[in-house]
């Protein structure tokens, strides 16, 4: 599965973000059934997109009611400026394990 989530902070938010997104991302790389995340910052605006990779659908959806993740949330809620963008898309494995090799 792959996640794609967008997100304008308010500038006067964006260290707090990026300390909240370090963590999450720390925690999110350091779970078994993660198998990538990647973070790319816009440089004209405070922009953020983030493509995390994950075994299935399942196993993310499992992550989101962890705490680190709440926690989280509760910053993307606060420090945004318009709402988050997420898209997912299913990936086959055999593209994973080929492209990883």
């Amino acid at each position: 599965l792959l996640v794609q989530r967008q997100m304008s902070v308010k500038e006067c938010d964006v260290e707090k973000f990026q300390h909240a997104l370090k963590s999450y991302t720390e925690a999110s790389s350091g779970q078994q059934n993660n198998l990538h995340i990647s973070v790319q910052n816009l440089p004209d605006r405070s922009c953020f997109i983030m493509y995390e990779f994950w075994q299935d659908r399942l196993s993310w959806m499992s992550f989101l009611q962890s705490s680190i993740s709440k926690t989280f949330q509760r910053c993307v809620i606060d420090s945004l400026e318009e709402q988050e963008i997420i898209s997912t898309m299913l990936l086959p494995a055999s593209w994973w394990i080929m492209n990883n090799n």
